[in-house]
């Protein structure tokens, strides 16, 4: 029975790394961002390519689904990290102060007191070397390699799982905001939909306040992912 109870953990662990490497989050913006093509091409009149239903046509929608998930995921989070972030920290270097993710990850280390830890302090006495960035990287190795964090490993995924999610359907909705503009005024078609300019106010606005909120709901979640990793280190020293 401990032979079999091994042989089935092993297929399982083969199973979640699977699932690992075809993350399902990928899936959810990528199915939005593909369902609205589809539609602003039916609406649009655009003739696609698009086969009877069969195994083949299945396949390519799901394949079609991941990759545009990726690519939302890589927008979405360049955008809020890269393009938000750096004039963020930009704005703070002038001001003198030093990049928010250090500061606040300082923070938060003191507050469960495990900054003066000896392993970990050192990495904060290296400011030449960005030892505040290091040191994250650092708890998610300690994380990691620990087996007596394994409970807490699925737990912490579920935040950037939340993140990732957010990130990609901010792009999807985006690319929803575009599309709607577009044949609202016939920017690509010349042909353009008979719509209300308030309703067409009404909906570019809501959707314009859904892509801030799934930005800023990304946001939200990464900032409990780095409390929970350091709530977690801290609870087992």
């Amino acid at each position: 029975m401990e032979e079999i109870g091994k042989a089935l953990k092993s297929i399982f662990d083969k199973l979640s790394d699977f699932f690992d490497i075809f993350d399902l989050s990928f899936f959810v913006s990528g199915f939005f961002t593909t369902i609205i093509l589809l539609f602003w091409s039916l609406k649009r009149g655009i003739d696609l390519p698009i086969e009877v239903l069969n195994t083949h046509s299945i396949i390519a929608f799901i394949l079609c689904c991941y990759i545009n998930g990726l690519l939302c995921f890589a927008l979405g989070r360049w955008i809020r990290m890269g393009i938000i972030g750096n004039i963020r920290d930009y704005l703070l270097k002038k001001k003198g102060n030093p990049k928010k993710f250090d500061s606040r990850f300082e923070t938060i280390l003191k507050a469960h007191e495990i900054d003066q830890e000896p392993n970990y302090k050192k990495y904060l006495e290296k400011p030449e070397y960005r030892g505040v960035w290091r040191l994250y990287v650092r708890l998610w190795a300690d994380i990691r390699n620990d087996e007596k964090y394994t409970s807490s490993r699925s737990f912490l995924g579920r935040y950037w799982v939340m993140s990732a999610t957010y990130d990609g359907l901010s792009i999807s909705i985006f690319i929803a905001l575009i599309l709607f503009i577009e044949s609202k005024f016939g920017l690509l078609i010349e042909k353009s939909i008979d719509i209300s300019c308030s309703l067409f106010f009404v909906i570019s606005g809501l959707l314009l306040v859904l892509f801030m909120v799934c930005l800023r709901e990304a946001k939200r979640f990464e900032r409990y992912q780095v409390e929970e990793l350091v709530a977690t280190i801290a609870s087992k020293k």
